[in-house]
């Protein structure tokens, strides 16, 4: 980003009006809620117009791949969180509960996703496994992405710094290959976190939310997850084993080479889970992935 980028003061021309200066966070803001096009002209001297789309640094990833199908799903939804930032931040007496987006809209998303890879599979058999496999793990990226949008410091509580603690929050926070063995770390908060490689061995988690956080090649192994949310997470070829994940909701999870002998799943859900085999759970598979026959 050049510096007369990051000084985030830009003018705008619409209809020849000039309207600003604007920062930075406004401009990707009326890009996503569609006030501005990729067309619109901006500048910081009201001399030099230039389309924004030049300036790539002000122009956030989802609206640049709005263009293809699974963009436009990603771009509908980021539109509907930025309108309730912005409905937050002008009345701020109102209840975030009420205003915060039904997580079964996310679901919903990653399902119409998946379905969209599977569909096309029935259609298309050559397609392997391993493009497939391929596929879901775009799809848990793109979930996280853009339904996720807004940086760590944007969401409620959440805070990257906090040292190690029951009922942390560190949504979409990077601890990427921590050492966290050992800790107690009940009720914690990792939505769409950046866990990928991070040993949770024999650590207390129950009720810890994990929907959407990348656990590749994480070590749980006899680790307490008991009724943890695993939404959409990707597990691929993490060590479960010997864990507790009774009560545990791991649907739609990615599970593809991960270890979970020893562990413990009565109650567990794995509904729509891609298993340990690459094949998908069928629905209501609970304490165990059920196969299609």
């Amino acid at each position: 980003m050049g510096s007369h980028e990051k000084s985030g003061r830009w003018y705008v021309k619409k209809d020849d009006k000039v309207q600003g200066p604007f920062p930075n966070q406004l401009i990707a803001s009326y890009l996503i809620l569609g006030r501005m096009t990729l067309d619109t002209e901006v500048s910081q001297d009201q001399e030099h117009w230039v389309a924004v789309k030049e300036y790539r640094a002000l122009v956030p990833e989802v609206v640049l791949n709005a263009h293809t199908k699974n963009g436009a799903k990603a771009l509908k939804l980021a539109r509907i969180r930025e309108d309730e930032r912005i409905s937050l931040a002008a009345n701020p007496d109102e209840s975030a509960t009420e205003r915060r987006i039904d997580e079964d809209q996310v679901i919903k998303l990653h399902r119409q996703l998946r379905d969209d890879i599977l569909n096309r599979y029935k259609t298309q058999p050559e397609l392997n496994t391993q493009k497939i496999a391929i596929g879901m793990v775009i799809i848990v990226v793109v979930v996280i992405a853009y339904v996720f949008i807004r940086p760590a410091s944007e969401l409620p509580g959440a805070d990257c710094s906090a040292l190690p603690a029951a009922g942390v929050n560190w949504s979409s926070c990077n601890k990427q290959g921590q050492n966290l063995a050992g800790q107690d770390l009940t009720g914690a908060i990792f939505k769409a976190a950046h866990l990928n490689g991070v040993d949770f061995t024999r650590s207390q988690l129950s009720g810890a939310d994990f929907s959407y956080a990348n656990l590749f090649q994480a070590e749980l192994a006899q680790s307490k997850l008991t009724n943890a949310l695993f939404t959409g997470a990707n597990l691929r070829k993490a060590n479960l084993q010997g864990a507790d994940l009774r009560g545990a909701d791991l649907s739609y999870s990615e599970l593809e080479g991960a270890r979970l002998d020893g562990a413990l799943l009565a109650g567990a859900r794995f509904d729509n889970a891609i298993w340990l085999n690459g094949e998908q759970c069928l629905p209501e598979s609970i304490g165990a992935c059920l196969l299609p026959k």
